[in-house]
This record gives C-alpha cells, structure tokens and sequence, in this order.
C-alpha cells in the first residue's frame, strides 16, 4: 500500500481520546463526569443496548458536564459511556443543497434522494463582526407585495421583523414573499412548525417555482430544543456561505418566537434563572447576536432578512417582540381586524415601518405615501362612525371625502395571494392614487 494511500486513512480516522461515564438524567440533561469539555463540545453516548447517540455539552453543575442529546435520552442508563470526539459543530454547504427540504444537519428531509457535492464547513466557533465590515444599504428589494414595495420598503441587506398573531396570515406572506422576492437565493428556516405546516408550506404555498431557487431548513415542534436551536443557526451560517459568494439572499425564519422558546427551554433545563415570562437572560443575549449576523456586506453580498415573530395573546409588548424589534431595521404589523375584513395581506401600513424607506424612497414618493398613511391611520380612528353612516353627507363633508378616499387606497393594499406587481408599477400607482387624492 502506498505511504499517501496510509496518510489519507489516517487523517480520516476519528480519534477518540476521552471519555466519561453518565451519573444522573434530570428531564433533558444528562449529567456526566469526565475530562476537561467545553461549551459546544460534541460527544457520543454508547448506550447498554449498543445503541449510539450524538449529544452537546450545554454547561456545568458542580464538576459535572451537562449534556443534551439531539434526539431525546429515550435509552439512556446510569454508566453509559461518554465519548467526547473534540469535534466543532459543522454544516455540509454547496450549490446543489438548493430545491432540497433538509434538516438541521443538511440531510435531505424531501425523499429526493442524497444531496451530492457537498463539502464542509466549521460553524461552531464564530467571531464577532466588524461593524465597519457592513456596506450601505442603497437598493431597494422588491417583494412583488404592493402595500411592503408602497410603504415599508426594505433595502438589501435589511432586517425586518413580521409581526402578529396566529392564524393572521404570516405564513401565506411569507410564502408570497418568497416566490417573487428579488434575490438570488432564499433561506427558509421552519423552526417549531407543526409537521403538517412545514408540507404545506413547502409544496402548496411556497410551490414548484419558489423552491428552485431555495433552500428549506425544518426542525418541527417534535424536535428537541437543541435541534431547533441548531437549525436556526445553521441555516445562518448558510445564508452566511451563499453571501460569503457574493450573492444576494433573502433569509426567512418562521419563527424566532420559535426559537426564543427553544433557548428558554435549555436555560431552564441547566439551571438558569427564569426572568419576565419565564424567558431565561440568555435568549436576550442570544437574540441581539444571531440577528447582527445579517446584512449587506462589502465583498458585494447581502442577506436580507425578514423573522416572523408570533405575538402571544395579540401582546405588542412582550419582551421578545421588544426584544426584537430593538434590534431590527423595521417591522410589518399583521392585525386581526384587517384579517377578518379578508384583507390580505392583512397590514397595517400606519403600525408598519421601514428605518431605511425614506432612504431608498424619493421625497415626492415618500409625500404621496406619507399622505396615505394618514389616511388610512383616520379611517381606523373613525371606522364605526363610518361604516354605520353617522355623519351628515354633503359635498364638504371631510368624513365623506375619508370614507372614498379609504376605498381608493384599500383597492390597491388588497392582494391575491398569487399576486405580484413590479415595483416600478407600485411607483406608478402609488403617485396616481396620490394624485386622485390630493384632486378630492
């Protein structure tokens, strides 16, 4: 055999230095002793049936590693091995990983067979940005959704939050988005979905035409937390991989309420203090952090990003909307009332706001729109008086004038959800209707 032939087998050999022995399980935890491990160390538990499990080192208790497997402790006995493989976490990435419907740990969910010409990529260990590194956002991306182009227009690069309650319409949105977005690249991470939701999304809402150029991340609500947890950020690093090329990527996760839930579990289960709603002071650390890995970048790339965040009980205030919407470039705002008059997409344009519209907007569009969200933030304010007729009519009547002016401006915010329009039509009617408006 020849000396390279040896080398290559070699340095493919798993090298299995250290190991530990299980002493307690406490609900998801495992607690073991053994050598020195840090955060994030992977191991393998060898269990009494010949079974192996994979698991993560997620803290420490009095001298103790606390382990949390991936797939559950289902199995796991008192002395079962711990072999610490002083792996970092990794991610398999390539070109040929877009159309796929994968996992957390990019293996193939979608029955499409393997995923070929993949090569790997350290994700564990990650440096804090150069906020200096970050490009200016300059370029309008454009949704095909006329009342987001119209009104909260992102820029590429951008980070905006979707926001609203369940059963308002934020997947529907998110999936419309997907299919006529502007980008070279789209990252769907489904974190916590139901098993039903993530096939509907996937072939009757996203469909045949938004997958192509698309990569699908799930982890379902079955999932353990730090399953869910790791799709969330390999999904980051790869919408980082794809930017790192050059391209544009539109990342999308439904939803980071998800994955806030996710992080308190595991705080919760190795001990950390439980805070305002039981949230653990690490998801507030973490949330900050993961949501600063996007942007538009210097090398020309760009990872634009909109985080659906499910608003508990209709709370505008809880603290991961707060949280949240602290750090991001803008939110849209999904309102039940709007839902359950069919006005899709359901948004209200005078609660949603771009950071970054007026930047990428020219002063007499920003007029015109400006003027419109006047309007329809006063025929809110009115509507029972209006719609209930309690005003006197005439020709000068300003409710008169508010309640047609409403109808010109709703006709164009409702949308099939098949629907797209250029952005240069959205341009187009946006200063006709201003026009019509301002005329009245």
């Amino acid at each position: 055999m020849k000396f390279a032939d040896l080398a290559s087998r070699v340095s493919a050999m798993t090298v299995h230095s250290t190991y530990g022995w299980v002493t307690d399980c406490v609900g998801l935890i495992l607690e073991a002793d053994g050598p020195k491990a840090s955060i994030g160390s992977l191991c393998d538990i060898h269990l009494h049936s010949g079974d192996v499990i994979n698991g993560e080192v997620v803290g420490f208790k009095q001298g103790r590693l606390l382990i949390m497997p991936y797939f559950g402790t289902a199995g796991v006995s008192r002395g079962d091995k711990v072999v610490f493989n002083h792996q970092v976490a990794s991610l398999k990435v390539g070109n040929s990983l877009l159309g796929r419907v994968i996992d957390a740990f990019a293996n193939p969910l979608d029955k499409q067979g393997p995923i070929n010409e993949l090569h790997t990529i350290d994700v564990g260990q990650r440096k804090s940005s150069n906020p200096l590194d970050r490009a200016p956002i300059d370029e309008v991306l454009k949704t095909g959704i006329k009342s987001i182009d119209a009104f909260t227009t992102i820029g590429k690069g951008q980070r905006l939050g979707l926001m609203s309650g369940s059963g308002v319409g934020k997947s529907v949105l998110l999936s419309s988005i997907c299919r006529n977005v502007d980008a070279d690249i789209n990252i769907v991470a489904l974190i916590g979905e139901r098993g039903r939701e993530v096939e509907e999304f996937v072939h009757s809402t996203l469909g045949e035409e938004g997958l192509k150029k698309s990569v699908v991340i799930s982890a379902t609500a079955q999932d353990s937390p730090l399953v869910r947890v790791k799709a969330a950020f390999n999904a980051a690093a790869l919408a980082e991989y794809y930017a790192a090329q050059g391209k544009n990527v539109f990342f999308t996760m439904d939803s980071v309420t998800r994955l806030a839930s996710a992080l308190r579990e595991i705080g919760l289960a190795i001990g950390e203090p439980p805070t305002v709603k039981g949230y653990t002071p690490s998801v507030f650390a973490v949330l900050p952090e993961y949501i600063e890995r996007f942007g538009k970048f210097r090398n020309g790339g760009s990872i634009s990003t909109l985080l659906t965040v499910l608003v508990e009980s209709d709370d505008f205030n809880d603290p991961v909307v707060d949280c949240v919407r602290a750090v991001l470039d803008g939110h849209i705002v999904l309102t039940r009332e709007l839902a359950e008059q069919a006005h899709f997409p359901a948004i209200d344009i005078s609660k949603s706001v771009s950071r970054l519209a007026t930047k990428l907007q020219n002063d007499e569009f920003t007029t015109y729109t400006k003027a419109l969200r006047r309007i329809f933030a006063d025929y809110q304010q009115n509507k029972d008086v209006l719609e209930l007729g309690l005003f006197e009519s005439g020709e000068g009547n300003n409710r008169e004038k508010l309640k047609e002016n409403w109808g010109i401006l709703r006709e164009f915010l409702v949308q099939g959800i098949n629907e797209s329009l250029d952005y240069d039509n959205v341009l187009h009617e946006i200063a006709r209707i201003g026009d019509i408006v301002n005329a009245a």
